[in-house]
């Protein structure tokens, strides 16, 4: 995911400074302190979001009734073999701050699933839910979403008693774990190098540009388009002349999830 976001890093990092909260937070700092912070702070988000993924595809692939559903929105789907209703899933990895928003997009995305499964002439009763895989104690009913606790989430997708499929679930986590290639240094320094290079106030400065940030983040694109490929070329022509090598399908250390992003 790190290799994958080199040639995007203006949007997935540049574009998302706020001129006013990291100013403050990074103080007096050098553009290369602060450039590690912005890349490190990506990173992390990357891990977190390749993590949810992570669960989401081993509370599908562990189940032996759920699959993944086509309908966006919807995450998961299992039929009951008893019987024969249908529940589906918005799964999430971690507890989030739920609004309206959330919950009329749960609702829509439910009901365009429960309108095809109509027309596979199903007679099933259709249940939402929002499911939390970890963070969530207590289940609860608000809004016509089923929202179960993270144990009762696992319990019905392995098809086991609570404590059997919490265990598991840690179990193919603690597996898995070992699999996973925590090394991405190589890209993670070439997205520090490329962040510093276009952020500097000039080529060779150790200043943060925080005028051209506001600029970039709260302007129309016309009034920084041309200083932004400027900056570009500049940080481009930097990281070529690192010799750092692009991601390929190929570079599995690359393609190893290092940290969410966005």
């Amino acid at each position: 995911m790190i290799g994958k976001a080199i040639p995007k890093y203006r949007n997935t990092i540049i574009g998302r400074i706020n001129p006013f909260v990291r100013r403050v937070e990074f103080g007096g700092m050098d553009v290369t302190a602060c450039s590690d912070r912005l890349v490190e702070d990506y990173a992390r988000r990357n891990f977190v979001t390749a993590g949810g993924w992570a669960l989401e595809a081993m509370a599908i692939d562990g189940s032996p009734t759920a699959q993944k559903s086509a309908t966006p929105g919807v995450d998961a789907q299992r039929v009951d073999p008893l019987t024969g209703d249908y529940h589906l899933y918005a799964l999430k990895s971690g507890t989030v701050t739920r609004n309206s928003d959330i919950i009329a997009s749960i609702k829509q995305n439910g009901r365009k699933a429960e309108k095809l499964i109509r027309q596979n002439r199903s007679s099933g009763a259709v249940h939402l839910n929002y499911s939390v895989l970890t963070g969530k104690g207590e289940s609860t009913f608000e809004d016509g979403v089923h929202r179960p606790s993270s144990a009762e989430t696992w319990s019905q997708m392995f098809d086991l008693p609570q404590d059997q499929a919490l265990e598991l679930a840690l179990a193919i986590a603690a597996e898995a774990g070992k699999l996973v290639r925590h090394d991405a240094s190589v890209h993670i320094n070439a997205l520090r190098l490329l962040v510093a290079t276009y952020l500097q106030t000039e080529e060779g400065s150790d200043q943060m540009d925080w005028e051209f940030i506001a600029r970039r983040t709260m302007q129309p694109k016309s009034a920084w388009k041309d200083e932004d490929s400027e900056r570009h070329k500049r940080a481009m022509a930097a990281l070529n002349a690192s010799g750092y090598e692009p991601y390929s399908e190929g570079d599995e250390d690359a393609a190893d999830p290092e940290s969410e992003a966005d």
